[in-house]
């Protein structure tokens, strides 16, 4: 064949070219073989769409609530397992919908969005409304973690329809059961029998098995005295955190998720979960063992703060390893799939055009976003409570609750209030002086452990039973998420006209949750130009609802006659609020 024939120059340019483009080639056969494989599951799959979309929206929405709870995994409490709830609540869910992936679809739309929309509404209300209503009260029983269930209900009855919804009423159960309130304040009696009761044993326990001396406490937890030799006594308190009542109460949260999936018989289940409790309580037998056995051969810090915190969680795993491995022991088994059945088939829903479904999803995209950003907002109210059921601002007082440039002083006690408010209870009155306006204003303090009685006995109730006239009502904004009462009223015997701003929230007196009720009162004389305008946002909008809800009373007269007492007191409720949260919170 001649040299320069055409054959011959073009071969290894051929060659040259094949070689260098072989692995750019098989990395794109690869990513199209992936795309391809994702884009069929999806298609084989098109019914977890839905669930998927509802997975992120309800993290994306709540994304604040879902984040306070990591707070729970740092200390140890008995609410330390309820973030663990999300994730086995999701796993329990997944696993019914594949028992159930061979059950007939049936739906009625119209009962669909009759039942799913209202309860949707509840969740939007809970995160925008109420918080409002409630004001520093919101966090301390935490609705929107209610709010956080009710829309993924409402969002699955939408979804997929009410039964299956139903089907999935154990998962769901368990996003409830994250609810604090539960147990902080509902069921906070037995949280405090069963603490005590599971303290006091193992103090007796590790008593017998190591001679410790166990000294009682009143209303606490006992205390055991430890001897190292040659070392001053080391107490360690027996409490919650020593204890493992958060791992019992997490043993009965997790192990009752696991029994949801389980068949065999409710004695089965009852003996399987009284043996698991059992297990857990002799594990916290060896754990408080081995702190008091470390604290006395003189490793005392070693033991309480640090080896007490990941023996419990080491024994804990391991106590749920051993009792999942137990299941089959006690006849404990999955549940079997449920069989297909002859059904009519369901008539095709029909298909909306692409711009309408733009145009849906965009809607639920912008929905979305809306309730995050309301979601987001209760930050200011998580500020009145440390999650585990304990204010954090302190009572009104001279001194701290002083913002700069003005004077808190004391003028008075009246122990006739706790005929009202209960016997621990205190009424006060302050003298508050601000420098801008130099005007004097009343700060009248009731403090109680009965936050009942403030409801009933309120300033309205009060004013009226004295005959007082009362010419305004309105809610105002007085920032950081609390929400005062903007009242003004006269005494037609003495004809004297007052101003009057109020707040009540949740304090810590003495490491003890009371109440707190703070009213601002000032005769007509005041003057002042300080800026009290909305701050704006979710809150203020809202608070114009309440306001239009609950009929507030305002007229032009009373506005004109009370508007400058009424701005100072604002400005100085503002600040002594400030002063309280940021004091708190630094």
């Amino acid at each position: 064949m001649p040299r320069g024939s055409k054959f011959l120059v073009a071969r290894p340019v051929t060659t040259s070219m094949t070689t260098a483009s072989l692995p750019t080639a098989r990395h794109r056969e690869r990513l199209r073989a992936w795309v391809d494989g994702g884009a069929d599951f999806g298609r084989r799959h098109r019914a977890l769409w839905p669930a998927a979309g509802i997975l992120v929206a309800t993290v994306v929405v709540y994304h604040l609530t879902l984040a306070s709870f990591a707070d729970y995994l740092r200390l140890e409490t008995p609410l330390a397992y309820l973030p663990l709830l999300p994730l086995f609540s999701v796993g329990l869910a997944l696993l019914v919908a594949h028992r159930h992936r061979n059950a007939p679809v049936a739906r009625d739309r119209h009962i669909d969005l009759i039942v799913g929309v209202p309860i949707l509404l509840v969740a939007v209300a809970l995160i925008t409304v109420v918080p409002t209503i409630a004001s520093t009260y919101y966090w301390t029983n935490r609705p929107d973690v209610l709010s956080m269930a009710c829309f993924v209900v409402g969002a699955l009855v939408l979804g997929y329809g009410v039964s299956w919804a139903w089907r999935l009423r154990g998962p769901l159960l368990f996003l409830l059961l994250m609810w604090p309130a539960l147990y902080l304040h509902i069921m906070a009696g037995l949280m405090q029998s069963f603490t005590a009761a599971t303290n006091n044993t193992l103090a007796l326990f590790v008593h017998r098995l190591l001679g410790v001396t166990v000294v009682p406490v009143a209303n606490d937890s006992p205390t055991l005295i430890v001897h190292p030799a040659h070392l001053a006594p080391v107490s360690i308190s027996v409490g919650s955190a020593c204890s493992g009542a958060d791992s019992v109460l997490g043993f009965l949260l997790i192990g009752g998720a696991i029994l949801t999936a389980m068949r065999g018989g409710a004695g089965r289940k009852l003996l399987w979960i009284t043996a698991g409790l059992a297990v857990t309580f002799v594990a916290n037998v060896v754990r408080i063992t081995a702190i008091v056995a470390l604290a006395g051969a003189g490793h005392a810090d070693f033991a309480i703060n640090t080896f007490h915190t990941w023996i419990g969680l080491i024994l804990f795993a391991a106590v749920m390893l051993l009792m999942a491995s137990l299941l089959g022991r006690f006849g404990l088994r999955l549940k079997d799939d449920v069989p297909a059945t002859a059904s009519a088939p369901a008539a095709a829903a029909p298909r909306r055009s692409r711009a309408r479904r733009r145009a849906v999803i965009a809607s639920l995209v912008a929905v979305t976003a809306a309730l995050a950003v309301a979601d987001h907002s209760l930050a200011t109210y998580a500020a009145f409570d440390d999650g585990y059921g304990a204010p954090t601002v302190q009572p009104f007082g001279p001194g701290a609750s002083a913002p700069n440039g003005y004077r808190v002083e004391m003028n008075g006690s009246y122990p006739w209030a706790r005929q009202y408010f209960g016997p621990n209870s205190t009424f006060t009155r302050y003298l508050v002086l601000g420098s801008a306006s130099m005007q004097l204003s009343y700060a009248d303090v009731v403090v109680t452990d009965d936050r009942g009685s403030l409801d009933a006995y309120n300033l309205q109730n009060c004013y009226l039973f004295h005959n007082y006239d009362i010419v305004t009502t309105d809610h105002i904004d007085l920032g950081d998420g609390v929400t005062g009462l903007l009242l003004n009223y006269s005494d037609p015997a003495s004809r004297a006209r007052w101003a009057t701003v109020s707040w009540a929230w949740p304090i810590n007196k003495d490491g003890k949750a009371y109440y707190e009720r703070i009213v601002l009162t000032s005769n007509l004389d005041a003057r002042g130009d300080a800026d009290v305008s909305p701050s704006g946002g979710v809150h203020d909008f809202f608070l114009s609802l309440v306001n239009m809800v609950e009929g507030s009373k305002n007229d032009a007269k009373a506005t004109a006659a009370y508007g400058s007492a009424d701005q100072v007191l604002r400005a100085q409720a503002g600040a002594l609020v400030a002063q309280a949260v940021h004091t708190t919170h630094g």
